[in-house]
């Protein structure tokens, strides 16, 4: 089973990280728009406002600080190259590596370093966030710098990148729990969801429903900035 162990990358999945970091640059172009449009009424009726309405004008003054600042941060966000993100996972017989997007190694976690939960509870299990934007994690066991056993966690959730392969990424280091660590014990509803069996069937492609979302998603953006521009230039 060792010997049949494969390396598995993580992989981007373009369409949606591409259309996603579009919508960030739509969202700080309207912002744009829109400073432009207060500050342009606040020019023409200077006057008015200074005279007959100092409260409305001193709210719109702090709403184009507000504006500013969003603006900034966001493009900071986007344009910020010094500081390093996880962009890249590799899963081999030794157990996963995250690389940055300057192809640094940031962190790496063995099958070795792996320790046994000290509660009587499972060693390894998926844990599934709530709410509107759900996200998938891999509980497991570390020693912390001052010895102790601590529950960490595996996180494929990369920042401003989504894969097109984390369910393969998670399934395949779960994998290798099973194949280098069969001292672990892996929860049973874990080893159902992911079809961790001996015959470990393949992962469905799933490229094709990617890029019809991708697509659907473009063109309501496209529609939204459609409308949105004549309502401003009606």
């Amino acid at each position: 089973m060792t010997e049949k162990f494969q390396t598995v990358t993580s992989k981007v999945n373009k369409p949606i990280t591409y259309l996603l970091m579009g919508l960030m640059w739509v969202v700080i172009l309207i912002i744009v728009v829109i400073i432009g449009v207060i500050f342009e009424n606040m020019y023409s009726h200077l006057k008015d406002y200074l005279l007959n309405d100092l409260g409305t004008f001193f709210i719109l003054i702090f709403a184009q600080f507000l504006l500013a600042f969003c603006f900034v941060a966001m493009l900071m966000s986007l344009t910020d190259r010094k500081k390093e993100h996880i962009r890249t996972a590799v899963i081999d017989k030794q157990g996963v590596t995250f690389y940055s997007n300057l192809g640094n190694i940031i962190n790496t976690i063995s099958y070795h370093d792996l320790q046994q939960a000290k509660s009587g509870s499972y060693d390894t299990y998926i844990y599934n966030t709530g709410g509107k934007y759900p996200k998938t994690y891999l509980n497991i066991y570390l020693k912390n710098p001052s010895g102790e056993t601590a529950m960490t966690r595996i996180d494929f959730n990369f920042e401003y990148v989504i894969l097109s392969n984390q369910f393969e990424m998670y399934r395949q280091f779960l994998r290798g729990i099973q194949c280098f660590r069969p001292d672990l014990r892996i929860n049973p509803q874990t080893i159902e969801q992911y079809s961790l069996t001996p015959d470990f069937p393949p992962v469905k492609d799933t490229r094709i429903l990617e890029y019809l979302i991708a697509f659907l998603f473009t063109f309501a953006i496209l529609a939204l900035i459609y409308s949105i521009s004549l309502l401003i230039w009606r």
